[in-house]
């Protein structure tokens, strides 16, 4: 019986440890309810929020300043700073604290619109608190960018044409506003003398009341200084014969000069009278009265034509009995360099001599002397050219250059300035005897 006892309850341990390795093999059967969420933890299982990270707050990024900033409850703090930036230059770092921005610190938004709103390159100052420290920091100013320029490289054939067309008008309307503008009116005293000649020679068989027209042989500059020609070469003088004579062996003739016609300007009524005659002209004379007195030619059977009172080469000198008062634009006004000649010849050759050499002027500054011979003027031969060629070549636009070749063992090249008066190595530009109208 005993046995029996313990053969049942063996068999019955061994089919419960059985079951239980069964049913942990099985899966689990699902539940056929719904799932129900699960309860909202308690206070004191609930997990702590995580901290608020620097990319969840407002940024302000200030590219003109180089900043970036971060709003916060009690103010804007310093977030970054990029290096080489005007914020690093000032020296603004990153957790700095902004206290006053232009002096004045009302809230967050309006420091940041008055922070977006500044300018680069004009001044801004700012009060950061650093730690426990007050810095007062400030930018520099920077001149802005200079706008984008295009050269000449970069125009097209059209604009490259246009912009010639439009240089040409301008300066064709300057030019029109020179001529334009008021004269200037000199005056040149009398007794002035300007000698004259005459192309053809001074013809012979005048009668009173006729009109003959000379030439001026040379210049007349507006006085002393040599500065201004006021009479350029080549200017006419008008003559009215007031007696003429010839008696077969004298021949008389009296002239008053009336008008001047100027070479490049206008005509002007004057009063002259002959006062010598220069040249190879020894049985020619002028008298008291300004009456011309030359001795009949010869008689001559071959002579074709009749000979002239006055050589085409002899010089007749006109005295002003008057003064001359001159109203020309300033277009006219021709300067000099500060120097004036004579016709000298040498071994027969023409030279022409410097006989004054005026103090401050181009030409003393670059070393010329009274005495000295030049061979060209302007680069022509001064065997090429006569006296008023001369004298209308050293003339011109003041300002403008005139180069002078002169002797000096060999020729020499000088170049000078019209116009200009030097003092303690400076030049200025000479300014001429006028009235404005």
């Amino acid at each position: 019986m005993k046995r029996l006892f313990a053969l049942i309850l063996i068999a019955s341990c061994a089919f419960a440890a059985n079951a239980a390795r069964t049913g942990a093999k099985r899966p689990a059967r699902k539940s056929a309810t719904k799932t129900q969420s699960p309860k909202a933890p308690t206070a004191a299982t609930a997990t702590p929020p995580l901290a608020a990270s620097p990319e969840s707050l407002d940024e302000i990024a200030l590219f003109g300043l180089g900043a970036g900033l971060t709003a916060q409850d009690d103010g804007l703090v310093v977030a970054s700073v990029r290096p080489g930036s005007r914020a690093d230059s000032a020296g603004l770092r990153a957790g700095d604290r902004l206290l006053r921005v232009d002096g004045t610190v009302s809230s967050r938004a309006a420091v940041a619109a008055q922070l977006r709103a500044w300018t680069p390159g004009t001044r801004l100052a700012l009060v950061v608190r650093r730690g426990l420290e007050i810095h007062p920091l400030e930018t520099a100013p920077v001149p802005p960018a200079r706008d984008y320029a295009r050269g000449g490289r970069d125009m097209s054939e059209h604009e490259k044409v246009l912009a010639a067309e439009r240089s040409a008008q301008a300066v064709s309307e300057g030019r029109a506003a020179v001529k334009a503008s008021g004269p200037l009116s000199v005056a040149i005293r009398a007794d002035q003398n300007l000698w004259t000649r005459f192309p053809k020679g001074l013809p012979t068989g005048l009668k009173k009341g006729d009109e003959i027209t000379a030439e001026a042989a040379t210049g007349l500059t507006v006085d002393a200084t040599l500065d201004f020609l006021a009479v350029p070469p080549g200017s006419k003088l008008r003559a009215r014969v007031l007696d003429a004579v010839d008696d077969g062996q004298t021949r008389t003739l009296r002239l008053a000069f009336y008008a001047l016609d100027l070479n490049g300007g206008g005509t002007y009524t004057t009063l002259g009278a002959a006062t010598a005659v220069s040249g190879d002209q020894r049985m020619a004379r002028v008298i008291a009265g300004g009456t011309f007195v030359a001795a009949a030619p010869l008689p001559d059977a071959k002579r074709r034509a009749p000979v002239p009172a006055l050589d085409a080469d002899a010089r007749l000198r006109v005295r002003l009995l008057e003064p001359l008062v001159i109203d020309e634009p300033p277009s006219y006004w021709r300067a000099g360099p500060g120097l004036w000649v004579k016709t000298v010849e040498d071994e027969g050759r023409r030279l022409f001599e410097v006989t004054h050499v005026i103090a401050g002027r181009s030409a003393e500054t670059a070393g010329l002397k009274v005495g000295e011979r030049l061979d060209a003027i302007g680069g022509r031969s001064s065997e090429k050219m006569d006296f008023a060629e001369a004298i209308d070549r050293l003339y011109g636009a003041p300002g403008s250059d005139i180069e002078v070749s002169v002797i000096r063992g060999k020729s020499q090249t000088l170049k000078l300035t019209r116009g200009l008066r030097w003092s303690n190595g400076k030049s200025e530009p000479l300014p001429i005897a006028y009235t404005a109208q």
